[in-house]
């Protein structure tokens, strides 16, 4: 029962300074399977590219694997990091690409404002060169920009709240 209760901290901050002498500059090419987006079926563009290239520089990117193994290993993580490191764009794209997202499931990201979800998802969908509203979207009051497509959305705190109440088990 222990190890399931067990919480780590894992900070952003600490990776960075850990990793910053190691540092490489590595082509996003090399870096890719293929020159398609796996989630449209069509080839990236090379604004997809231009962002990777800044996402790489990001703390969050290289604390990507070692944020696997401890998702791995532990029900709970609590994740602390600075502002701009990556918490909420990267982070949930990782979540997308170690397979969060298979079968008919999807990732919630609450944002504190109406604004912020809206933009945050404007963004993430530029950085995976998908549209908005179909992979990536948001719901805010008044206001739902999402497809039954859509495996990561950005939401206010009421709107997640009030998704709860209509699917308790947060089935969709």
């Amino acid at each position: 029962m222990e190890e399931f209760t067990k919480k780590k901290r894992f900070n952003l901050q600490e990776f960075e300074n850990t990793f910053s002498n190691n540092r490489q500059k590595i082509k996003p090419t090399e870096n890719l399977d293929t020159n398609y987006n796996i989630h449209t079926g069509r080839p990236f563009s090379q604004k997809y590219f231009d962002i990777l290239e800044k996402r790489m520089t990001l703390p969050a990117w290289e604390a990507k694997e070692h944020l696997k193994k401890l998702l791995d290993e532990n029900q709970v993580i609590i994740l602390q990091g600075e502002t701009g490191s990556g918490k909420t764009t990267q982070v949930p794209q990782f979540l997308v690409d170690f397979g969060f997202t298979q079968n008919k499931k999807g990732i919630a990201c609450t944002q504190p404002r109406r604004v912020a979800a809206m933009s945050v998802a404007r963004r993430v969908a530029e950085e995976m060169d998908v549209k908005l509203g179909e992979e990536v979207g948001y719901s805010i009051r008044f206001e739902d920009c999402f497809t039954n497509k859509t495996f990561l959305k950005y939401l206010t705190d009421g709107m997640l709240l009030r998704e709860a109440i209509t699917d308790p088990l947060l089935n969709k």
